[in-house]
C-alpha cells in the first residue's frame, strides 16, 4: 500500500511539469490571440465570431478580455511587418505596409466581466501597429 501511495504521489508531483514546459512565447501568445488565417466559419455575423473566438481562443476563461482584435492574414506577411514588410513608428513599433482584414471585438458593457462574455464586433480592412520583438510581432497596438 505505502507502494501505491508513493507512486501516487510522484505522478501528482510530476505531472505540471510537461505543462510549466510548454509556456507559450510572446509571439506564440500573439498568435494565439490575434492570427485567425483563414478566417473560422465566415458565415457567422461578426457578434457571434467574436463570441466564439474569444472563448476558443483562452480570453474568457476567468474574467472577459475587455477587447481584441483578430488579423485574418496568414502568418508570414504579419511577420515580415518587423522585418522590412513594415514601416518603422516610434519605440519597437512598426506599422503595416499593407492593409490587413480585421475583426475588432468589444466587450458589451466594457470594463472588467466576469463569463459569459458577450462581445460586439466590427469587420474593416486596414493597416495595422504591432509591438517587435527579436524581428517578432508580440503586441497589437492598434489598427491604423
Amino acid at each position: 500500500m505505502a507502494a501505491c501511495s508513493g507512486l501516487l504521489l510522484l505522478m501528482v508531483l510530476l505531472g505540471p511539469l510537461p505543462a510549466l514546459t510548454q509556456r507559450e512565447s510572446r509571439h506564440e501568445k500573439f498568435f494565439r490571440q490575434h492570427i485567425d488565417f483563414p478566417k473560422t466559419s465566415s458565415e457567422l455575423d461578426p457578434r457571434r465570431y467574436c463570441n466564439l473566438m474569444m472563448q476558443r481562443r483562452g480570453m474568457t476563461a476567468t474574467i472577459c478580455k475587455p477587447s481584441n482584435t483578430f488579423i485574418h492574414g496568414d502568418h508570414t506577411p504579419v511577420d515580415a511587418i518587423c522585418r522590412g514588410g513594415g514601416t518603422f513608428y516610434s519605440e519597437n513599433y512598426y506599422d503595416s505596409n499593407a492593409p490587413f482584414d480585421l475583426t475588432a471585438c468589444r466587450l458589451v458593457g466594457g470594463g472588467t466581466q466576469h463569463p459569459p462574455c458577450t462581445y460586439r464586433g466590427r469587420i474593416s480592412s486596414q493597416r495595422i501597429r504591432v509591438a517587435c520583438i527579436n524581428g517578432e510581432p508580440v503586441h497589437f497596438k492598434a489598427p491604423l
